[in-house]
């Protein structure tokens, strides 16, 4: 069998209970995020070092055969070897070199004063690669303390977090595809930003806009790139990414950028190393103030700068260096963001391009902001403005835009694209995200420059000039939706106007006869509903059991069959070409072939682009898997496992956790009810004070049955005691107490029995919902084992069917949520025409009439004239 290997989705939940484990031990996430990144890091080097060691070893033995002991161990421990991509001294080795008894035993084995070994072990290792880790590791302190002088972290929890970390092979063999341990980092990023809330921001540019700015700018080959504000790096990164994928190489590549705070460049240098990226040059400090990337004593020029600059910064010109930057000065109080803008033109070359993200406050203010945008527009530099939707950033609930600054061409440009995209969106709980066919949309309408009605139109410098400039996106694409209609007459007569049903023509035009199944004609101008919709809530039902719905579906269900056939080949060659980007390009051309033709799509364009992005977005990693790996096995989800070889055990395991969640629901309503809202009619469960006061009262009248039980024993060996020895004088009187003393143990059993008995069905219910949450432990503990023990037993070949055909079912799910969403919103059309006309006035007028009649006959019954 072939080396185990490491899949992303296991390694990313393994760091996350780390982060939750520390988060127990009481840390937030500002805190333990430099605890997981070192610890991470600390064992990923150590793993590297082990088999670069091992390769350097034979090397020397090879080419010295003759060389002694101590002159290999000697050897062995040369810091700029070659073979060494990081040298670990021997103060933050994991394990001992077994060979060497004498040497440091290893961070693994501590026991006792476990921050401290790990605070030298960072120093040292950071010592030894001063080149790349200077000042990046050395500032974690594993030993910290509180104000109280207590330590953070206990021996107790760093010792369970270094044996996590042992059960772990960090090495590249292992991994399901190169840049796993980067994806993972970035995955931990994302993580901390989640947790952080607010201050997530200032690291973390969400996945979805990084995504967009790339497909934006596409940088080239050999481009040269700076991010001013990096943060945590993952504008650049995902623009390696870009180059690596499509050109099967980003060696040539030029990365550059700047930070100013020092836990965040930390993390951004960390970022690139766990990326691979050897040759980044990333400077700490502050970019307007005192920008560090130079040439010659001249700003750096770069091909393409991206950036997310922090909003509405304040900035101070005490000490600022390179001012000719600046031919624009904006106010110093909390109007930095056309500042960093000038900087980033500053550092773009005669034909290169940038994308910033902005808040829209920039657009329309007036004074410097306002000559700032005049001479961006005259000079022809700003190409185009995209409005993007609310909620997407941490930190901020503000609407913002992306800026694209593009000097090539500049003196011909005739004035700036305006793409309005704040209404199309993904609304989240906290925060709002892009989809994939919204990022489809921009960065298609962007590349074609392509109007479309009330999203994107080019906007003249006439026209600009005549608003004085203001950029505000709504003067030029205003995408408000039009008001609803309302007619008159059908409110007042009823009827469904024939104009508000033909408004619907494109989407019925999707499910053949449907229109006719839901309307009939009626009077000169309007239609009725058919007597099928006899209400509201049959409409659904109605459209799901139409002829014409089914034929829709099905339409697409063959077309995704054609297309599952012609992609077999190229999923066949996938393991041996290893070309990913060319591979999911070839998907996407044969995908977009294959729907392009339909005379009546349920999908536009950039819907079915998007649904097909998010398809190969949700796969990403499967597929760099299979291009690297081959057909492991790893990628086989444990339910399909289960579901084939163990499927009594995964019938309890979901019987368990469906009887756990109803219980959970039953304790949890109760709990939430008003004093007096419970009855012993409606509600098995009892409240919790209820249930509290009525077991404590149990547990007192058990106390007193036992205390009576004991004297009842005493009086019987009294008793005893007294016919043994003939002295009957005394028995009638003890025959007497005892006789009271069994009619009162009689009245305690009967009232605990009855006490019982009203709360046996809440007691039955919490042990019935202990014994369910036991028996998905146990399964648990079981179904991991048996599903690692089954993995390993699958070959490639067996493999192969199991994960393609997961990846048909996935492709499937992802249209049919698209398909679904389309007849969901002419199910909703037709209920808003069911809503708005179905009452009329005249009904409710008759209505008004009816009650109020009956409200007079009520009154004169009772007396009132």
């Amino acid at each position: 069998m072939p080396n185990k290997k490491i899949s992303l989705s296991k390694l990313n939940t393994f760091l996350k209970l780390q982060c939750d484990n520390l988060r127990a031990a009481g840390l937030d996430a500002a805190e333990y995020k430099d605890y997981i990144i070192a610890m991470l890091f600390l064992k990923r080097v150590n793993d590297q070092f082990e088999i670069a060691r091992t390769e350097r070893e034979k090397h020397l033995l090879s080419e010295f055969p003759e060389m002694s002991a101590a002159e290999l161990a000697a050897e062995l421990e040369e810091n700029n070897a070659e073979e060494y991509e990081f040298f670990v001294p021997k103060a933050a080795r994991w394990k001992a070199d077994e060979s060497v008894p004498s040497q440091w035993p290893g961070i693994a084995t501590v026991v006792e004063n476990v921050g401290d070994a790990l605070s030298i072990a960072l120093n040292a290792l950071e010592d030894a690669n001063a080149d790349i880790l200077q000042g990046v590791l050395s500032t974690t302190k594993f030993n910290s303390v509180n104000s109280k002088g207590e330590k953070l972290l206990s021996d107790e929890v760093l010792s369970q977090m270094l044996k996590d970390f042992n059960s772990w092979k960090l090495t590249d063999d292992h991994f399901e595809f190169p840049d796993l341990l980067g994806a993972a980092y970035e995955f931990l990023i994302k993580y901390f930003a989640e947790s952080a809330g607010k201050k997530g921001g200032e690291f973390y540019t969400p996945s979805p806009v990084v995504q967009l700015m790339g497909k934006i700018l596409q940088p080239s080959i050999d481009a040269e790139i700076c991010d001013p504000t990096i943060g945590s790096g993952g504008l650049v990164i995902n623009m390696r990414n870009y180059v690596e994928a499509r050109y099967g190489t980003a060696r040539n590549l030029t990365i550059h950028g700047q930070e100013l705070k020092d836990g965040i460049y930390k993390m951004c240098k960390m970022n690139m190393i766990f990326h691979g990226i050897r040759n980044a040059n990333i400077q700490q400090g502050d970019t307007l103030l005192d920008p560090k990337l130079v040439e010659n004593g001249m700003l750096r020029k770069y091909d393409i700068v991206v950036a997310n600059p922090p909003f509405s910064q304040n900035y101070t010109t005490a000490g600022m260096k390179f001012k000719e930057r600046f031919q624009n000065w904006m106010s110093a109080k909390k109007q930095a963001d056309f500042m960093f803008v000038q900087h980033m033109i500053a550092t773009l070359k005669e034909n290169g391009r940038m994308a910033v993200v902005m808040p829209h406050g920039v657009l329309f203010r007036g004074g410097e902001e306002q000559r700032m945008r005049k001479r961006l527009i005259e000079q022809g530099i700003l190409e185009c403005i995209i409005g993007l939707p609310p909620g997407l950033f941490f930190g901020t609930g503000i609407p913002a835009s992306i800026l694209i600054v593009n000097k090539a061409d500049a003196v011909n440009r005739k004035g700036v694209f305006f793409i309005n995209a704040d209404r199309e969106y993904k609304e989240g709980k906290n925060q709002n995200s892009l989809r994939p066919e919204d990022i489809e949309k921009i960065s298609y309408c962007y590349t074609h420059k392509k109007t479309l009605q009330k999203y994107s139109r080019l906007v003249n410098k006439a026209e600009l000039e005549a608003e004085e400039f203001n950029c505000n996106i709504r003067r030029y694409v205003d995408n408000a939706p039009e008001p609803t209609p309302h007619d008159v007459h059908a409110h007042l007569k009823g009827g469904l106007p024939d104009a508000e049903i033909s408004n619907l023509d494109s989407a019925f035009a999707c499910y053949d006869g449907l229109k006719e199944l839901l309307f009939v004609h009626g009077k000169k101008g309007y239609h009725q509903f058919s007597e099928a919709i006899g209400s509201k809530e049959v409409i659904k039902e109605v459209i799901l059991g139409s002829a014409g719905y089914a034929k829709a579906m099905q339409l697409y269900k063959d077309k995704m069959e054609e297309f599952w056939q012609n992609c077999l080949p190229l999923l066949d060659k996938l393991p041996e070409d290893k070309e990913v980007y060319h591979f999911t390009q070839a998907l996407s051309q044969s995908f977009a072939g294959k729907t392009a033709g339909l005379e009546h799509p349920l999908l536009d364009e950039f819907q079915s682009r998007g649904a097909f992005a998010q398809y190969l977005n949700e796969l990403e990693t499967d597929f760099k898997s299979v291009a690297a790996s081959g057909w492991n096995a790893e990628l086989i989800p444990e339910e399909a496992i289960l579901e084939s070889q163990f499927p009594k055990l995964l019938a309890e395991l979901r019987a368990s956790q469906s009887r756990k969640e109803e219980l959970e629901a039953q304790f949890a309503e109760v709990a939430e009810l008003e004093d007096g809202e419970w009855n012993d009619t409606d509600y098995q469960v009892i409240p919790k004070n209820q249930i509290s006061e009525i077991k404590a009262t149990i547990k007192q009248l058990n106390g007193q049955l036992k205390e009576q039980e004991k004297e009842a024993k005493s009086l019987q060996k009294r008793i005893q005691a007294y016919q043994n020895v003939f002295e009957s004088a005394g028995i009638p009187a003890l025959k007497q107490a005892l006789a009271q003393l069994q009619a009162t143990l009689l009245s305690l059993t009967q009232e605990i029995k009855t006490a019982e008995a009203g709360i046996q069905r809440h007691v039955d219910l919490e042990n019935e919902l202990k014994a369910c949450a036991s028996t998905i432990r146990l399964i648990e503990q079981y179904k991991n084992e048996t599903v690692e023990q089954s993995r390993e037993q699958i070959t490639a070949e067996e493999a192969k069917p199991l994960i393609v055909n997961r990846w048909l079912t996935i492709l499937h799910s992802t249209i049919n949520s698209y398909l679904d969403a389309h007849t969901r919103g002419l199910q909703q059309s037709v209920e808003e025409l069911h809503d708005k006309y179905t009452v009329t006035l005249t009904d409710i007028l008759t209505e008004r009439d009816s009650f109020t009649q009956e409200l007079n006959r009520f009154m004169e019954e009772l007396g009132y004239e």
